[in-house]
């Protein structure tokens, strides 16, 4: 079966380089899935099929379509929240071990494997109407959903297993020559070929409120989005992951308000606002205290923000370096000789890494990323194709606060928004007409 997984793997990179704009963003969306970063081709550097499918993807459009490249790159609709955090990654960088540096590196590797995915989706919308790359994706996620319901009839993740165990390399926390689950016994776990079931939950509620606005559209079936979605819906269950759940209802409910009458809107906010005190005692009160398997609470979490204050005391603007926190903290030299690692489990919430790793201004630049975008999908969502996006973007923050970013599952989020923000420049050229949309050429 490792050939097999192999010569797919390589049929996917045939289908990057021969195919069109279409079939090359549908080819790495699949290939990003399928493949996760713990299956590696080497471990030093670090270099996963994963990674080899986006530089591809990259070189084949920068050779195929270099106009529409560089107008991609250079006039991004994110640019300058997207400098920012080049420039923290650099100043980074440079303040802890100079530019010519391992943590230069990883600075540039971070930054491409974490923002690559946006850039990927704007070049694609740009020449793809989204609504064909949505339709082409669907018996994708049916063969997600289906393979995840039967992780939990079995109890094994075959997928995982087939494709982790095919590559040179495996970096991951299973033995992949016995059975892989996660199912406890207080509750169901699914993570398909993903990291973790916070990956897998991440990437499930992105499709969830990506494709909820076309269950009302007429150039789709029907059908096909109700069964897409319900099969998602069921997954985000199945899968385990606490925080898909919630944001993908946050999600929903930020879609139903958005479509409520103003009064209606008003009630509503002021009733939020005086139970909210109600609500946050009975969060106290369930999640305060860590039970023995049962995921982090909010004492954990203080654990976890009081350990990384202490952690950047010294280098509060920039941080520990590039990677610290993984290269370092989580590093099984660092386990073998205490047990930090364990004890903090994942520094589940992005503001703890971004904080070690790259210091206050590398997280005041990430979640000004998240905020623009926000912005851009909000002043957008009349637009029935992506009137979710904004809902999208505020669920995908909530993630990553509240779980990190297990598993560089952020690129989830990156492809799909990114996706939409390139729909919003296409939508605006055209409207602008052919003389603007010429003289916005010869300005990129």
């Amino acid at each position: 079966m490792s050939f097999v997984v192999l010569l797919f793997f390589f049929g996917l990179l045939i289908a990057i380089i021969y195919g069109d704009a279409e079939k090359r963003f549908l080819t790495l969306v699949i290939g990003t899935v399928l493949f996760p970063n713990v299956a590696l081709f080497t471990t030093n550097p670090s270099i996963s099929p994963q990674h080899i499918i986006l530089y591809v993807y990259f070189v084949v459009e920068f050779f195929k379509n270099r106009e529409n490249f560089n107008k991609s790159v250079f006039s991004n609709l994110l640019t300058i929240p997207i400098a920012l955090n080049i420039i923290s990654y650099v100043f980074t960088a440079v303040y802890n071990s100079g530019i010519a540096s391992k943590d230069m590196y990883y600075g540039v590797r971070d930054s491409i494997d974490c923002l690559g995915y946006i850039y990927a989706a704007y070049i694609c919308a740009r020449q793809v109407d989204i609504k064909q790359f949505a339709i082409k994706l669907i018996p994708f996620i049916y063969v997600i959903c289906i393979c995840g319901i039967i992780e939990i009839m079995l109890s094994d993740n075959i997928p995982y297993r087939l494709v982790c165990g095919a590559f040179p390399h495996y970096n991951g926390s299973f033995d992949l020559n016995s059975k892989v689950s996660l199912i406890e016994s207080w509750r169901l776990r699914t993570f398909f070929t993903t990291k973790h079931p916070t990956a897998f939950g991440m990437l499930l509620m992105t499709l969830f409120l990506f494709y909820l606005p076309y269950l009302k559209n007429k150039a789709f079936e029907h059908k096909k989005i109700l069964i897409a979605l319900a099969l998602l819906a069921l997954n985000i269950f199945l899968c385990g992951s606490r925080t898909a759940l919630i944001c993908a209802v946050l999600g929903v409910a930020l879609l139903i308000y958005d479509k409520m009458a103003p009064l209606m809107k008003i009630l509503i906010a002021g009733m939020l606002i005086f139970s909210f005190s109600a609500l946050f005692a009975i969060m106290l009160e369930n999640f305060q205290t860590s039970h023995a398997g049962k995921g982090s609470s909010l004492d954990f979490r203080e654990k976890q923000l009081l350990f990384t204050l202490v952690t950047i005391s010294h280098s509060p603007i920039f941080g520990n370096g590039n990677k610290f926190t993984s290269h370092v903290i989580f590093a099984e030299e660092t386990r073998a000789h205490n047990s930090s690692g364990e004890d903090l489990g994942g520094l589940e919430s992005v503001v703890f890494s971004l904080l070690i790793d790259r210091g206050f201004f590398g997280l005041f630049s990430y979640y000004l990323l998240l905020l623009w975008m926000f912005i851009l999908l909000f002043r957008h969502r009349k637009n029935a194709l992506i009137s979710s996006g904004f809902a999208l973007a505020v669920a995908g923050t909530a993630f990553v606060t509240l779980s990190g970013t297990i598993g560089n599952c952020s690129q989830f989020l990156f492809l799909l928004a990114g996706y939409q923000l390139g729909e919003i420049n296409k939508d605006k050229l055209e409207e602008s007409g052919p003389e603007l949309i010429e003289q916005a050429d010869d300005k990129a």
